[in-house]
């Protein structure tokens, strides 16, 4: 049986898929291989090289990871767990997969937690770059300030952001791969291990062409080297990159995003009554109308899926999904759309299977104007300025003045900010950002600059709103929620020894959280009401503290995909458990 990895012109890698969960774990082989463009595997190895790939899927909902062993497939060869992405987990022969480990050499587990930088698709373009002068700094040592990096941010020479299809005064989610095979001689000016990188790069002659560097590289922005280990392997300083893979993922752009129940439920329905009714009730004719026109709803499904599409493809990947979507029903959809986009005439809309499908996909265009209203936020990708007092952004896309500010998801009301927008004579000229002072965006959104993006709205389209929102620099409602450290999964103990015994569990764990499951329970215990006759100020003590325990929780389910700590780890003493009978919290 052919399972051989091909480089198609034109079209990236083809990588055979092996169902691994299939009857019991003995697998079975798919029809059709996946499909990965614009990678950075792609430019780091040679065709041959990768010919040994293998896609190994196994069910997401329950992942075992006895179906990610070791086998001798239907080629004959044997092929390991060697890095995953996502609900995706890739083998290779011993050969490649010495390759590919060595990138995470100092921390092996983050072949799992940083993996899916191999396969990102850069849309905008990836290539392998010769001769790359880099300056590695620390945006934590005063030394390196008048660079003006921050965490997972840095500057890159216009020419070269053009290169890699960036765009004028514009920042771009990079990906970037180093071998330290492709030293060729030059070890005293190359660092010493391979690694991967990912965060933000803005175009700036200034700080780079003029002192004639192509690439100026917050550090934070290395991964699959311990932290601990940095200033020993890749100190800050000069280099000289005789060869590496880099790519574009996306630019930044100015998204809409819908509103979600996670805003509305920190305001009193007076005040979401008051602003959000009239653009709710526009959407709602709109609706309306379609439901009386089904070739004009089919039209209409169509350009709706496109533009979900487009916005997925400018999100990060650590962003979280809508925690009001239904995969489900998202892969019905997508069915649908293939068909109607062949359907030139009409046809398909007098049947009754697309009227089934048309009468609950507006079912649940209802529900979310329900649930979110037809309200839309602005937004764009978050850019560290320690120039900017605190309280004050620039979002040059919109007017000056007073804007809200927040991030998906929203763990409490003291995520949701009121900032004065000053349009600064330098900061307004770069487009499609939020810029920000890094401790407001630590302090407030747990936000960093690898590609963050910060919802944003006028105050004057929110007066109501803005009237129960804190402002900037105000004292919070509840207890502070940060950013716990990372934790590397071959660290994590148990009294029996390591929890994870090898990669395969850690792979099987690592795409596993509850997001979803813990923001629905901050939304229940928020909405809930004292039972009659119940004491009112006992009921809001007990709501107010278990809220503050689960913001604690969801802070660390959302910071699951790189770090191996979870809900359970630090609640074990005093486990959640949360009823509401009737409204009331029990």
């Amino acid at each position: 049986m052919d399972l051989t990895t091909r480089v198609i012109e034109g079209s990236g890698l083809s990588i055979p898929i092996f169902d691994g969960a299939h009857n019991n774990g003995k697998g079975r082989y798919l029809l059709e291989p996946e499909i990965i463009k614009n990678s950075l595997l792609e430019q780091m190895f040679k065709p041959e090289e990768l010919q040994s790939l293998l896609l190994v899927k196994i069910d997401n909902r329950s992942p075992d990871a006895n179906h990610l062993r070791t086998r001798n497939f239907a080629d004959g060869t044997s092929r390991r767990l060697t890095f995953s992405s996502g609900n995706s987990y890739y083998f290779a022969d011993d050969e490649l997969r010495t390759k590919i480990r060595c990138l995470f050499a100092t921390e092996p587990d983050t072949a799992c937690r940083y993996g899916s930088l191999l396969v990102s698709n850069c849309y905008k373009g990836s290539d392998t770059l010769e001769n790359l002068r880099v300056k590695i700094v620390d945006f934590n040592d005063l030394e390196y300030a008048h660079y003006k990096t921050g965490d997972c941010h840095g500057k890159i020479s216009p020419q070269l952001a053009r290169q890699l299809g960036g765009e004028q005064n514009c920042p771009f989610q990079f990906r970037f791969a180093w071998r330290k095979q492709w030293a060729e001689g030059n070890e005293e000016n190359c660092p010493r291990v391979s690694f991967l990188s990912k965060g933000t790069l803005l175009p700036n002659a200034r700080l780079t062409d003029a002192e004639s560097y192509d690439i100026i590289m917050d550090r934070s922005s290395i991964k699959g080297i311990k932290k601990a280990r940095l200033d020993e392997l890749v100190p800050c300083g000069d280099y000289e990159f005789p060869q590496a893979a880099m790519g574009n993922r996306g630019n930044a752009r100015a998204t809409s995003y819908d509103n979600s129940w996670q805003f509305t439920i920190w305001y009193s329905e007076d005040a979401v009554r008051q602003d959000l009714k009239q653009p709710t009730e526009e959407k709602a004719r709109v609706l309306a109308d379609l439901q009386q026109n089904p070739l004009a709803l089919a039209r209409y499904i169509v350009q709706e899926y496109d533009k979900e599409q487009q916005r997925r493809q400018e999100r990060s990947e650590e962003e979280v999904e809508d925690l009001d979507g239904n995969a489900n029903s998202q892969v019905q959809e997508s069915r649908w759309i293939s068909l109607l986009r062949s359907d030139k005439y009409g046809q398909l809309v007098e049947t009754p299977k697309f009227r089934k499908f048309a009468t609950d996909y507006v079912a649940g265009r209802w529900r979310d104007l329900a649930i979110k209203s037809g309200y839309s936020h602005s937004s764009g990708m978050a850019m560290p300025s320690d120039d900017l007092p605190r309280g004050t952004v620039c979002v040059p896309h919109l007017p000056e003045g007073d804007v809200v500010l927040t991030r998906y998801p929203i763990v409490n009301s003291d995520n949701i900010r009121l900032y004065r927008n000053s349009h600064d004579s330098e900061l307004k000229k770069t487009r499609n950002v939020i810029w920000i002072n890094p401790r407001d965006a630590e302090e407030y959104h747990q936000a960093d600059f690898d590609g963050d993006q910060l919802m944003v709205s006028p105050a004057s389209k929110l007066p109501n709103i803005v009237k129960e929102t804190l402002r900037a620099g105000e004292p919070g409602r509840f207890e502070a929620v940060k950013q716990r450290p990372k934790l590397a999964y071959s660290e994590v103990a148990t009294d029996g020894g390591l929890k994870y015994q090898n990669l395969a569990q850690i792979a099987a764990t690592a795409n596993q959280n509850k997001v979803g499951l813990v923001a629905t329970n901050i939304g229940r215990v928020r909405s809930s009401m004292p039972g009659e006759g119940e004491n009112v100020e006992r009921f809001e003590r007990r709501q107010r503290k278990l809220l503050n325990r689960l913001f604690q929780a969801l802070q660390v389910e959302v910071d699951s995909p790189k770090s191996a700590e979870r809900l359970e780890d630090i609640m074990v003493s005093r486990p959640i458990n949360v009823e509401i009978v009737d409204g009331s919290l029990c």
